[in-house]
């Protein structure tokens, strides 16, 4: 039987981790920001998981907006733009997004109207409805019924949904 080589591994106490500070919560902020975008409260909600305290994760957030690391309202108004321009969801399933993301919703309201500015949503919601229904001008009963689903889950008002396919009976 073979010998087992003994063990490299360093003792218990050089492995516990360093105590949380504010220059280890700002590199693991910015370890988040290289990976893509993020809102403020999604940093604030990764640092507290890390177990740094309020104090550190408000300090650190503060370095990030001065330096313009972060930007609510520009990242918010991306955001928007994409759902609404190129996703082809709604106002409605925009501001739930933004919310869910700890958006304030003075802003993701400002930016849902700058990304309705040049559209409007009666346009947006037909527009995806031609992406998922071949001749949306022709559909059936039972295949209005489906549209008119379909552009209520992707979060379209009801008034332009109705506006779109006509009074439902």
């Amino acid at each position: 039987m073979a010998r087992r080589r003994p063990s490299r591994s360093i003792d218990s106490d050089a492995r516990a981790p360093a105590a949380p500070t504010a220059e280890r919560a700002w590199i693991e902020a910015c370890r988040v920001l290289a990976r893509a975008a993020r809102f403020e409260a999604e940093i604030a909600t990764h640092l507290g998981r890390r177990g740094f305290t309020p104090a550190i994760v408000a300090g650190a957030l503060q370095a990030l907006r001065d330096l313009r690391y972060v930007d609510d309202a520009m990242l918010a108004r991306r955001r928007a733009e994409d759902l609404l321009l190129r996703r082809g969801c709604g106002r409605l399933r925009v501001a739930a997004e933004l919310t869910r993301r700890g958006v304030a919703d003075s802003v993701a309201e400002a930016a849902i109207m700058a990304a309705l500015e040049s559209h409007s949503e009666a346009e947006l919601a037909r527009r995806a409805l031609r992406r998922r229904f071949d001749d949306a001008a022709t559909l059936s009963g039972a295949d209005r019924a489906r549209a008119f689903r379909f552009l209520i889950g992707r979060g379209h008002p009801v008034e332009i949904v109705s506006e779109i396919l006509g009074a439902q009976n």
